[in-house]
């Protein structure tokens, strides 16, 4: 491939009387070594009279950068490095241009050539400060926005909160007053009226009250974010993702809300448990959640769809589906609800009954455990985020690769979709305390005869109170799929 050569020369005021630096200088001696070297010379871009600390202003290497970028040149010669850019920022990421567009990089008198070995160290030299340098950033703006906020201003990191607004440029967020009445409202009807957050949720949206994101329609988290936002009372929360890190402060802002209100709000979020609104198994598909692949150990998922018949009627279809075949390139099939029920009849009848000696039917004195490990699941949910908040951040500033990312995110997905199956499961177990109970005798001990007469509300009540888990065992053949229960799982509570 012809070496076609792009020579960048500069020179400041202050050089340019120094024998050596003048641009006729530096341009003879870079076009005698191109001759040398027999490459074909396509250009000299040459800034007189500027400086080497940036390269905005800078219209000769402007050009450069567009010839590279539309592959007119290929190989870039200069007579020092420092001709090219005095600053580390602007020389990282003019190398980081020529390694994306397949450009060489040449300077005479450090005998930089990346086509030798001592080129290319020269490069890998560049890439430690550049990753050195990044570091550097992240460290400095963590920092900055650290006693940013411990100064009391906001930072807004994904906009202001919703009945406040922060015009570019200003450190002090100030009251939008039409949206600061609706932030009242929401409180009012919490604390005062005793409305439940899916309420306040439906009503906001019946009235067609926009939230702060244009696009978005309120839901339970968003009102939930509203009432747990210490920003009302006038405080400045930071790093709310970190808990080691997290703390608030006071504001320069206006509040919104009495701490008095405020703080009513928070005894009653604590009181109700109210954390997360997530669906949970019902009577149709009462084996969400307890389902796992034994090929890759992944959770089903419930998977609904439908179609149109001849006749005009839609018909509806349940599945569930493994969540492998996302994350893990696991090839088990999925199984339709009625398929799913055989299967588990069929094991029940052929389970010897003796397994189910040592299981309870009450569990009135399990609530509290229940409730201790519903908030350890959303402790680790949590820890999902923050690691996918990191994994982000890091991707932001180029410290790993796409692929690496992609690879890294869709395994924390797997693990948070597992971890939030068993979160559902177990937050249904508790709302099942309040169902009928259904007596030893009809379920423990007569298991196999009475399971195909109890209803779907009752076979729901059973798996949610005695099942751990069922693993499924799929195959996929030419002619057709071959699906098994490998084993049940029952809690011994």
């Amino acid at each position: 491939m012809a070496v076609k050569t792009g020579i960048y020369v500069r020179v400041s005021t202050e050089e340019q009387a120094q024998e050596g630096y003048s641009i006729r200088g530096q341009t003879e001696k870079l076009k005698s070594y191109s001759l040398l070297k027999d490459w074909i010379i396509h250009g000299i871009y040459s800034d007189e009279g500027i400086s080497g600390k940036n390269i905005v202003e800078r219209p000769a290497i402007n050009r450069l950068i567009q010839d590279i970028k539309s592959g007119k040149v290929n190989n870039v010669l200069v007579f020092k490095v420092d001709r090219l850019t005095r600053s580390t920022k602007n020389l990282i990421e003019l190398v980081e241009l020529f390694d994306k567009y397949n450009c060489t990089f040449n300077s005479l008198t450090e005998s930089i050539d990346t086509e030798t070995p001592s080129g290319r160290m020269f490069l890998k030299i560049i890439g430690i400060f550049a990753e050195f340098e990044r570091e550097n950033l992240v460290s400095r703006l963590k920092l900055g926005f650290e006693r940013k906020a411990k100064e009391g201003y906001s930072l807004a990191s994904f906009g202001a909160s919703f009945g406040y607004d922060l015009k570019k440029g200003e450190k002090i967020q100030t009251i939008n007053q039409s949206e600061a009445k609706i932030v009242r409202e929401i409180f009012d009807l919490y604390v005062n009226q005793n409305i439940s957050m899916t309420k306040i949720t439906e009503m906001l949206n019946n009235r067609k009250i926009k939230p702060k994101r244009k696009g978005e329609k309120w839901s339970g988290t968003s009102v939930r974010n509203i009432l747990l936002n210490p920003n009302y009372i006038g405080k400045i929360r930071y790093s709310t993702q970190d808990k080691d890190r997290y703390f608030e402060t006071d504001g320069h802002h206006e509040p919104i809300i009495e701490n008095k209100v405020f703080e009513l709000a928070q005894e009653k979020l604590i009181k109700n448990n109210a954390r997360y609104n997530k669906k949970a198994p019902d009577e149709n598909n009462y084996f969400c959640g307890f389902l796992y692949c034994e090929k890759c150990g992944s959770t089903y998922t419930t998977h609904h769809s439908s179609q149109i018949l001849k006749n005009g009627e839609k018909k509806e279809y349940t599945s569930y589906k493994c969540n492998g075949i996302k994350y893990k390139d696991c090839v088990t099939p999925q199984i339709i609800r009625e398929k799913m029920n055989f299967l588990f009849e069929d094991y029940i009848k052929n389970t010897n009954i003796n397994d189910f000696d040592n299981l309870k039917l009450n569990a009135d004195n399990n609530n509290h455990d229940l409730l201790n490990y519903i908030a350890e699941c959303e402790n680790k949910l949590k820890s999902y985020e923050k690691k996918k908040k990191r994994l982000m951040e890091r991707f932001i500033a180029e410290e790993i690769e796409f692929d690496n990312y992609k690879q890294l995110i869709e395994m924390i997905d797997s693990q948070y979709a597992d971890l939030e199956n068993e979160f559902i499961k177990v937050k249904s177990e508790i709302n099942a305390e309040t169902n009928p109970v259904i007596s030893r005798e009809d379920i423990i001990l007569n298991l196999k005869e009475n399971w195909q007469y109890l209803d779907s509300k009752e076979r729901m009540i059973f798996l949610q109170r005695f099942v751990k888990k069922i693993v499924i065992n799929g195959e996929k053949t030419k002619d057709k799929n071959i699906l098994s229960i490998k084993s049940v799982e029952f809690n011994s509570k």
